[in-house]
């Protein structure tokens, strides 16, 4: 058994004061820890909760630990979720997941797409949009879609984000970048049905029941919502109430597909892990387009893990607890690092 460090980016009261809601989407709540605490004590590890703020370094340095359990997302810069990481190995401090250069890779949407277009893997046409009076490519056809370049969770997309038309997509560009003042993807919108993968391992990767997530609009996307939990929190910090998100989608898991899909899903989904060097644990999404192609929208090395999440559904379809899937990515970092 392990003496494990649980690293992880707690929300504080005073960061819903201000801003956006969405800018806390990858942080993690306390009921989210006490999950993962309990899950890894149920495994028999003694568990070191860790909070990762300016003073992480001098608390790893004291901490008397086998294994870094890293859901970390980082809190500053476009490369945010490899810091934390980039000090373990500095520290040679073993951690579980993926690590530096892909964490970096992946948080970056168009740094991915071209990784994986180099290894023959289907990702929607795009460009980057550094300012919002930037010229747009002419060989992009609308609908488009405008995401932020650095971000998760849904952060920055709204009912306005798809675009049919260059007014519309003047708006919603001019719109998020005056609330988030990052570079933007803009990308060609992929009308069809989207997937999302979980995968666990490394030599011989499992993939975990598909799942589908199901619009009422033909151009859904998945939005942002917030956790019961950090709603109660932001009702009594700005004194109001929390705001009436729309559903967006419901989700099936497993997804109805047939066998032949579900390979395809299954193979593309092997083919994304290894091209990006993922470890351990990760989830993606993917469409399927009216060209019967499937495109990759976005990989998460560092997936939501609190039990209501999907990867956590995912393992629950393949009959794991929610002990068992946080064990098992904890064994396979073990393994790896030869700790097991």
């Amino acid at each position: 058994m392990a003496q494990v460090i649980l690293a992880h980016n707690l929300l504080k009261p005073e960061m819903l004061r201000q801003g956006p809601l969405d800018h806390t989407a990858e942080l993690d709540n306390e009921t989210t820890i006490a999950a993962l605490m309990a899950a890894l004590e149920a495994g028999g590890h003694d568990v070191i909760p860790m909070d990762v703020d300016d003073e992480v370094c001098g608390n790893l340095r004291s901490a008397e630990a086998d294994i870094v359990f890293n859901i970390v997302e980082g809190l500053h810069g476009e490369s945010r979720e490899a810091h934390f990481p980039a000090l373990c190995e500095m520290l040679n401090i073993p951690y579980t997941g993926s690590g530096v250069l892909t964490l970096a890779t992946c948080l970056n949407k168009a740094r991915t797409k071209e990784v994986l277009a180099y290894h023959g893997v289907g990702a929607a046409p795009f460009q980057v949009m550094h300012t919002p009076d930037q010229a747009l490519d002419p060989s992009l056809r609308f609908p488009l879609i405008v995401k932020l370049l650095h971000e998760g969770s849904s952060m920055g997309l709204s009912e306005n984000s798809v675009a049919h038309d260059s007014e519309a997509l003047r708006c919603q560009v001019e719109a998020v970048w005056q609330v988030y003042r990052k570079p933007l993807l803009i990308e060609e919108f992929i009308q069809g049905r989207e997937f999302t993968v979980g995968v666990l391992g490394n030599e011989t990767p499992q993939i975990l029941p598909i799942a589908e997530y199901v619009f009422d609009d033909p151009y859904g996307i998945v939005l942002f919502d917030l956790d019961e939990p950090v709603a109660e929190v932001m009702a009594a910090v700005r004194d109001e109430a929390p705001p009436d998100y729309p559903a967006s989608h419901t989700t099936l898991c497993p997804a109805n597909i047939d066998i032949e899909l579900e390979v395809r899903i299954r193979d593309t989904a092997l083919a994304v892990y290894r091209a990006l060097g993922l470890r351990d644990w990760g989830r993606m999404e993917m469409r399927l387009g009216p060209d019967d192609q499937l495109y990759v929208l976005d990989v998460n090395p560092i997936a939501g893990i609190d039990p209501t999440y999907t990867l956590p559904r995912q393992a629950r379809a393949a009959g794991m607890s929610y002990a068992d899937l946080v064990n098992t990515i904890l064994g396979h970092a073990l393994t790896r690092h030869r700790l097991a």
